[in-house]
């Protein structure tokens, strides 16, 4: 994990920040793989992997075919990410295809934690939606997916206790996520993309 990211400090020592947002090109993420290198032994060196990540042991060890990016908030002491940790639309489907075939069944009797996962990473899969200024019809899909999903937890977990589900914070994100949509639809309207669920 500390040669790879020394490895993204040279990388960031070379680029030049754009602040310009009228010239500023978007992002173009690169990365193959669900949840960049760094991230996937950061998280495994410092022991912030979720039960959905691990191998079959719970030895603590990374499955590296199964980690997929954790969510991280943006600010002004971040450092802007690299090409190689952000995901490109066709890594960010089959993350969120994944997450549907092998994860969102199995949240019985762990509905906190199975929440918890679900909602991080997809969120993740939305911040790399964003920083890429993705506008598609497959990224309209996948927002469409996100908000079925806090749908579907507003209905089902709504009887657990607070430390387990906040109707309220699934309510604002089921908001952003149409909110986004809205913003979606319209982009791909001036464009003569017609979305099937608008």
């Amino acid at each position: 994990f500390k040669s790879l990211d020394e490895r993204d400090k040279q990388m960031r020592q070379g680029m030049t920040k754009q602040s310009d947002l009228a010239t500023a090109s978007a992002l173009v993420g690169t990365c193959p793989d669900m949840c960049p290198e760094k991230e996937r032994y950061r998280r495994q060196y410092q022991r912030l992997l979720s039960v959905f990540e691990m191998t079959g042991d719970m030895t603590g060890e990374v499955e590296h075919t199964t980690c997929i990016n954790e969510y991280s908030r943006s600010s002004a002491d971040k450092d802007e990410p690299l090409a190689h940790e952000v995901r490109p639309a066709p890594v960010l489907q089959r993350t969120m295809e994944y997450l549907c075939l092998n994860v969102l069944d199995v949240g019985d009797g762990r509905w906190a934690d199975w929440y918890d996962f679900v909602w991080n990473r997809t969120r993740a899969i939305r911040k790399d939606i964003t920083v890429q200024h993705l506008a598609s019809l497959e990224a309209v899909e996948l927002v469409e997916q996100f908000a079925r999903f806090h749908v579907f937890c507003a209905h089902h977990l709504c009887d657990l206790d607070m430390m387990s589900f906040d109707p309220k914070i699934n309510n604002e994100n089921l908001c952003k996520c149409i909110q986004t949509l809205k913003h979606m639809y319209d982009d791909l309207r001036e464009k003569n993309i017609q979305c099937p669920n608008e």
